[in-house]
């Protein structure tokens, strides 16, 4: 029997998160869009340009929910690890983007 997954808010809230930091990063420069960060470390574009219909920045409410529930832990800790994305925001939404906001535009 097959069981369908429940997306909690927890999960839910993260995954807007991933895409908000997305749209910062490429809005910097620091990666020139979501497909270019999918292949530098090794993660599916279309993956993740089916999550971001259901939970990027503006979901697309006339496309079908997506089949992947959630963002895999390599895109968040590559996200985190490598472009200084506070992980207590990123997981709890708590504090700023940016691990040092002083010098950071958005």
């Amino acid at each position: 029997m097959k069981t369908t997954k429940v997306i909690t808010p927890i999960v839910e809230g993260i995954n807007r998160r991933f895409f908000v930091a997305m749209e910062a990063i490429v809005s910097l420069g620091r990666v020139s869009s979501l497909e270019s960060f999918c292949k530098l470390y090794g993660l599916s574009p279309s993956r993740y340009r089916e999550i971001r219909l259901t939970y990027g920045i503006t979901p697309n409410p006339n496309s079908k929910p997506s089949r992947y529930k959630q963002i895999e832990l390599e895109a968040l800790h590559s996200l985190c690890i490598n472009y200084s994305i506070s992980t207590e925001w990123l997981l709890l939404g708590r504090g700023k983007m940016f691990k040092n906001e002083t010098n950071r535009k958005i």
